[in-house]
């Protein structure tokens, strides 16, 4: 072992990232990992002050112990390494544990979900956070392996050849689950057949292992219900019980490639700011916010101040911009270091008061301009008094200037949209210069990033972007996908009517199917009466009747369609913009109208 186990019996907890330190820093055990583009023992510093005292580090013939006297340092070859060794100890150390071990191009996280809320009530569980299934996030998740584990649901990815047989090692699954093999990361690949070979990998020591020819995931996690015992009557229950459920699933791998499009459109030095207000646009604040901070976002933009609470709560350290700041929230916002939109001289004047009876200075604050759009924000004759007022205080400093395009996605008001540049930058100028230390200027949305690059300034704010919408063409990838299921089936003779109101009436007989979403989910009344479509088996089913507050119907007549079968109401086949098209609306509205009481999945491919 490259981590003598017996000196460390103290630990814990395993850091591989900085940011993500708990409350127990004194039994954390942190590995300084190197990558590509950084070296974890650049934050040794910063944690040893946090109280993190046991430290894995490469072989370099640094004397890390006179810098650290209070720690302990393992030095090793192979950070990486010591990492997935250590946690095939911890697997070892428990061989009588159930393991299920799930691989696959896509589904991987949902069935890890599905089947751990099935099995709950009979097993003490530990699983896989999020989508953890990488060389890094496999052992950090066998390392949860406890006394108390009686099953225990692992996820594995992989990019390239030669990765699985690593995992193998740390996971040593009792059951193995395959689930959907498509495309994805083929780039590594010569071919998919090479990929399944090389994600079989991790069953070559697995005595079961089960695949649903049609990825059906009610029926993958049957079988994995039989196999465990479970009797028809029991996996039936809590199978329609589960089926009831309908979910939103984000795809945080699409998000991250369409910040890397959007930072791939701007200079290497412009910062971006993205925009997770709304829930992050009804996808999920947290969840949304850990993503972009790993992957390249120098600024967060929220609504309102509880957001930005939930988000430092969650331990979200990226700047964040209130963009509408109440007044009765402005202690908050200077205990939570959340920088607030000022927009006008009376916003000013009560920040400076919350900030002056704090007794804080330099609190940074972001400047409003009304540029054309009229709705919030300072104007060019009001940049005189501003200036004098802003020098003439020590509360606040002024990170930036900034204003909003109305219409940069409508080529035909491109000259109102200059003009709205123009008259935004001799206010911003004009500010700077009366300012003795830097302030940054941004006025670009997402599309201004694709329409209007040149005038990127020092940063740009990226909201719908995100999600996949491109205003130049870009072919980016979706990330939200609303899917549903059939909870039944039923043939209804011609001459009978559907749904509430009698609007939709039959003139042949027809198959009908029944899903669990309403208009109190989003579902809008309008899709009702064949006004909206949904997809089951590739194929798209009209709406019948009017869309009730809890679920709806739909003709699924040709499909052979099954109870348990998915239903999807928006996602890569069936576009958020033809949903919107269909209401005469945005697809901010569609996404954000997606109620909280919908699950939403996270995963990773």
């Amino acid at each position: 072992m490259m981590i003598p186990v017996e000196e460390i019996g103290h630990i814990k907890h395993l850091l591989t990232d900085s940011r993500q330190l708990g409350a127990e820093p004194e039994v954390t055990l942190f590995f300084a990992l190197r990558t590509a583009k950084n070296d974890g023992a650049n934050y040794i510093s910063e944690l040893y002050e946090k109280g993190v005292r046991t430290f894995v580090v490469h072989e370099d013939g640094t004397n890390w112990a006179d810098t650290y006297p209070e720690a302990k340092f393992f030095c090793v070859p192979d950070t990486l390494a010591a990492l997935q060794e250590l946690a095939a100890w911890k697997r070892a150390q428990y061989p009588n544990a159930q393991v299920i071990g799930i691989t696959g191009s896509n589904g991987k996280t949902v069935v890890k979900e599905w089947l751990y809320e099935l099995l709950k009530e009979d097993y003490k569980i530990t699983r896989s956070p999020k989508s953890y299934n990488s060389q890094i996030g496999v052992p950090l998740s066998v390392w949860q392996m406890n006394e108390e584990t009686e099953l225990a649901i692992f996820e594995a990815g992989i990019s390239q050849p030669g990765e699985m047989e690593r995992l193998e090692k740390i996971i040593r699954p009792t059951i193995g689950v395959i689930t959907y093999i498509g495309h994805e990361h083929d780039e590594n690949f010569r071919s998919l057949e090479e990929k399944r070979a090389e994600k079989m990998k991790l069953f070559a020591r697995c005595p079961v292992v089960i695949e649903d020819k049609m990825h059906q995931n009610a029926r993958t996690c049957a079988l994995v219900m039989r196999q465990l015992g479970y009797d028809e009557e029991v996996i039936q229950e809590r199978l329609l019980r589960k089926t009831h459920e309908t979910v939103m699933q984000v795809n945080l791998s699409a998000l991250a490639d369409n910040v890397r499009y959007f930072k791939g459109l701007l200079k290497p030095e412009t910062k971006l700011t993205c925009m997770v207000k709304a829930f992050a646009y009804g996808t999920g604040s947290v969840e949304i916010a850990q993503c972009l901070q790993e992957h390249g976002a120098d600024y967060l933009a929220v609504a309102v101040c509880d957001e930005g609470v939930e988000l430092r709560r969650a331990g979200i350290s990226l700047p964040i911009i209130i963009m509408d700041p109440e007044t009765p929230a402005l202690e908050r916002i200077i205990e939570n270091n959340l920088e607030p939109n000022i927009y006008s001289f009376q916003s000013l004047e009560n920040f400076l008061a919350a900030a002056e009876k704090a007794g804080v200075e330099h609190h940074p604050i972001h400047i409003k301009i009304d540029s054309g759009m009229h709705r919030l924000g300072f104007e060019w004759a009001d940049m005189e008094a501003l200036a004098a007022r802003l020098k003439n205080q020590k509360a606040v400093r002024v990170k930036s200037v900034f204003s909003h395009l109305c219409v940069a996605d409508e080529p035909q008001w491109d000259a109102f949209t200059k003009e709205q540049i123009d008259l935004f930058s001799r206010c911003a100028d004009y500010l700077r210069s009366q300012l003795d230390y830097p302030v940054m200027k941004h006025i670009l949305n997402s599309a201004g990033i694709e329409r209007f690059t040149e005038y990127q300034f020092d940063m740009c704010r990226l909201g719908i972007g995100l999600y996949g919408f491109s205003f130049a063409g870009a072919k980016l990838r979706n990330v939200c996908t609303l899917k549903s299921t059939l909870l039944s089936v039923k043939t209804v003779k011609a001459g009978e009517s559907i749904g509430y109101g009698r609007h939709t009436w039959l003139h042949e007989d027809r198959q009908i199917g029944v899903i669990p979403i309403g208009y109190a989910d989003g579902f809008d009344r309008k899709f009702g009466n064949g006004g909206g479509e949904v997809l089951v088996r590739g194929k798209r089913c009209p709406v019948m009747g009017n869309v009730c507050m809890d679920l709806c119907m739909i003709d699924v007549t040709g499909t052979d369609a099954q109870p348990g079968d998915e239903a999807t109401i928006f996602g890569d086949n069936l576009p958020i913009e033809e949903l919107a098209n269909k209401l005469d609306t945005i697809t901010y509205e569609i996404l954000t109208g997606v109620s909280r009481r919908v699950k939403r999945v996270y995963f990773y491919e």
